[in-house]
């Protein structure tokens, strides 16, 4: 095995992290310097001669001056970064100096050494061999300091064995050489770990700063990706919703065209394109961490019928049975959780059962649990069926086991995948179980604390978002709607559409108080639509609240295309309904005709 050479080549960084040790052990060997020469100097008074005891003790303080040096020239680069090599290389030979000279006062413990004075000479080279042994460890930074200052001691100390010990000396000699080698051996070792510890250290910085500036890649791609998405969100369902709105105008205005194949399939093709937009951004605001829970309080086993409600025509056009099962203690059951997102949870596991069920039917159940604390909810279906094999992976997103073809109308690979990221956001565990040809149960554990608040405070029913469509009625006619949106194609379909229903549009397209212009002093709007990205001073919330101050009796809703919570709690917190786009033709005909339906005026007592 070939060894490394005795005196290594570090590279710059290693001799910086050598530099600063070697720095910062200065005044430990200013101390133990002085201290150890003035107690050897003490305990060789009584035996040698006082003039030679003093010229030694002289010679050792004047050494030590050489580590005050160190310290005083070194105090304003140490902590340099990177370090000049002008500065490195004065360092080495300053360190060499420091290293080598005290070796020169060291070896001249031997004339303290005394013929006939065993106590004091066994004295004298215990001290020698303790100072050496210390600065094998304590010079480890540098090695061919600790190799010339043991060298010049030893040599210095040899020439004086003879006359200390007459006819052993060859013995002590001896001794001295063989602990000259074992020191030696020793500092090289204690060298080479240092270099290794310092090698590794400075590798894992490296690794911490590599790591954190991947973490702030990664966290500055988030935050692009958040940016682009919700620009995309904004501009590819702009579009959308104006092709939506055209269709729907369309139909108003050539009856006979409603049912035209071609139209039908336009139509589809718009709606598929609205879905998909809703599946991506609705699991990319899961992935990315933006969605945060809501908590409110409902009544379970009422969300389960009203959840099965709108899946029910679907049932029913395909011949399927739809049942529930609810247990008997579970009958007055509440639950404290997101209702938006437990509603897709569910929403999009019945609309997976019924997908890939041909015959026989879903059951939606709620039973207490077996074996753990809380609730099962269970879709059952006797459809397709899944393999073992293919239970690990249903819920990543685009994998659609029965569908190779891709066709759309059996979904989009992204209904379970959102269901796994939503369950995990409100701490739901959701398991599947099936039998290839037999048919699917997905499981959702409903822990018990979802339940605890409900205990103490429960939403009555019908209470929160509105739960019925309201059909469209006559007092549309003649009521007036500002539009405030940029997009002339959306401007376009929404003359078109709310000009088929009867109802008085004017349309606006910047975010500032120009819009009042468009108002004049005679028009006042029954209600506004507003998007939230305007060009402008002001987003679509402050432009509500501007036409607010003017318009107080003016209903305001805005309809966006963004899906960050932000967005819909300041337009909460503001008191404006929020429409997301592309809105459905049918959906906005029964928001408006519920928020412009007249009121009735209340009879005084």
């Amino acid at each position: 095995m070939k060894l490394p050479p005795w005196f290594p080549h570090p590279n710059a960084a290693i001799e910086h992290a050598l530099l600063v040790l070697g720095y910062r052990n200065l005044k430990v060997h200013v101390v133990g310097h002085i201290g150890l020469s003035v107690l050897i100097a003490c305990g060789a008074w009584s035996a040698a001669p006082h003039a030679r005891v003093g010229l030694w003790l002289a010679l050792m303080l004047a050494l030590s001056l050489g580590f005050g040096y160190g310290l005083w020239a070194f105090r304003k680069i140490v902590n340099q970064s990177p370090l000049p090599p002008v500065a490195l290389a004065h360092w080495r030979r300053t360190n060499l100096f420091m290293a080598a000279a005290p070796g020169l006062g060291w070896g001249a413990v031997g004339f303290l050494l005394v013929p006939d004075a065993q106590v004091n000479n066994l004295m004298m080279l215990t001290a020698f061999a303790g100072a050496f042994a210390y600065s094998s460890v304590g010079n480890a930074h540098d090695l061919r300091g600790y190799q010339m200052s043991v060298s010049v001691a030893t040599l210095v100390l040899m020439s004086q064995l003879g006359t200390a010990f007459g006819d052993q000396a060859t013995v002590a000699v001896g001794m001295s050489l063989l602990f000259y080698a074992v020191m030696s051996w020793v500092a090289r070792n204690a060298h080479f770990i240092l270099l290794e510890t310092i090698s590794l250290r400075l590798a894992n910085e490296q690794l911490a700063k590599t790591n954190a500036d991947n973490t702030a890649r990664a966290e500055q791609a988030s935050r692009a990706k958040s940016e682009f998405f919700a620009a995309a969100s904004h501009d590819l369902r702009q579009p959308v919703h104006a092709l939506l709105l055209l269709i729907e105008a369309y139909r108003n205005q050539v009856p006979g065209a409603a049912h035209h194949p071609l139209i039908l399939n336009i139509a589809a093709a718009g709606q598929s394109i609205a879905t998909l937009f809703n599946a991506l951004m609705e699991l990319s605001r899961l992935e990315s961490g933006q969605e945060k829970p809501i908590p409110s309080t409902f009544d379970l086993p009422d969300r389960m019928q009203r959840l099965l409600a709108q899946v029910r025509p679907v049932a029913h056009r395909n011949s399927l049975r739809l049942r529930s099962h609810t247990a008997r203690a579970a009958a007055q059951l509440s639950i404290t959780t997101d209702k938006v997102l437990f509603e897709r949870i569910v929403g999009n596991l019945l609309s997976n059962a019924l997908r890939y069920t041909a015959q026989g039917g879903v059951l939606l159940s709620l039973r207490r649990a077996r074996g753990a604390p809380g609730w099962w909810l269970e879709v059952w279906d006797t459809g397709l069926g899944i393999a073992d094999h293919d239970l690990d992976r249903i819920f990543d997103p685009y994998i659609q086991l029965a569908n190779s073809e891709r066709d759309r109308s059996k979904g989009l690979g992204l209904g379970l995948a959102i269901v796994q990221r939503a369950s995990a956001l409100l701490g739901i565990t959701v398991t599947a179980h099936s039998r290839l040809g037999r048919g699917s149960c997905f499981r959702l554990h409903l822990p018990p604390h979802l339940f605890q608040h409900a205990l103490l405070t429960t939403t009555p029913l019908g209470g929160g978002r509105h739960e019925r469509t309201v059909q469209p009625a006559a007092w549309l006619q003649g009521k007036r709607v500002l539009l405030v949106d940029d997009d002339p194609m959306v401007q376009s379909a929404m003359r078109a559409v709310l000009g088929s229903w009867g109802l008085e549009l004017r349309c606006a397209g910047v975010g500032d108080a120009t819009v009042l212009d468009v108002c004049g002093p005679d028009w006042v709007p029954d209600c506004v639509l507003c998007d939230f990205r305007l060009p402008g001073l002001l987003d679509g919330i402050g432009m509500l609240d501007l036409l607010q101050e003017h318009f107080p009796h003016t209903v305001g809703i805005l309809q966006t295309g963004e899906l960050a919570q932000t967005v819909q709690a300041r337009a909460a917190d503001a008191g404006y309904m929020v429409l997301y786009k592309p809105v459905l033709a049918p959906v906005l005909e029964s928001t408006l005709a519920a928020v412009l339906q007249p009121r009735t005026p209340e009879v005084s007592a």
